[in-house]
């Protein structure tokens, strides 16, 4: 089947570039998905971009995200960064505390989780020095 779509573009790897960056990826994913299941990409997206910037690059200028958005019967988003290597697929989810009132709550450590939760799948490879993590997406017929 042909490809709908195969798009790269790289991005400073900086917190304030996170919306330039997801701004890109809605404006090429939207038409593909209903309102809700876009939602839901782009946070499991944020959260991977987030990620990145801040516990693989520690914040820091200089560094880079590659983000390559390839579309047929499945959605398929990779990141590629050069950050030290790390899987996040090995990383055991944090246990949710449903009980607690939401003030109690530790915060953070729910992105793998959210990303786990919202795609249909997520693959890690190493690459010759590049990190790339894929989140997939399947397409509703209807769009």
């Amino acid at each position: 089947m042909e490809d709908k779509l195969k798009e790269t573009k790289s991005f400073n790897a900086q917190l304030e570039n996170l919306y330039p960056m997801l701004i890109w990826i809605r404006e090429r994913v939207a038409k593909y998905f209903n309102q809700k299941v876009l939602e839901e990409i782009e946070l499991a997206c944020e959260e991977a971009i987030v990620n990145i910037i801040i516990h693989g690059y520690k914040n820091e200028k200089g560094h880079k995200i590659s983000i390559q958005i390839h579309i047929n019967q499945v959605l398929e988003i990779s990141f590629k960064d050069k950050a030290k290597e790390f899987n996040p697929l090995l990383k055991k989810p944090k246990i949710i505390q449903k009980n607690l009132p939401l003030n109690k709550r530790k915060e953070g450590g729910l992105g793998l989780h959210i990303i786990l939760n919202y795609m249909d799948d997520v693959k890690y490879q190493r690459q010759n020095d590049f990190n790339i993590l894929t989140l997939i997406k399947k397409r509703s017929l209807n769009y």
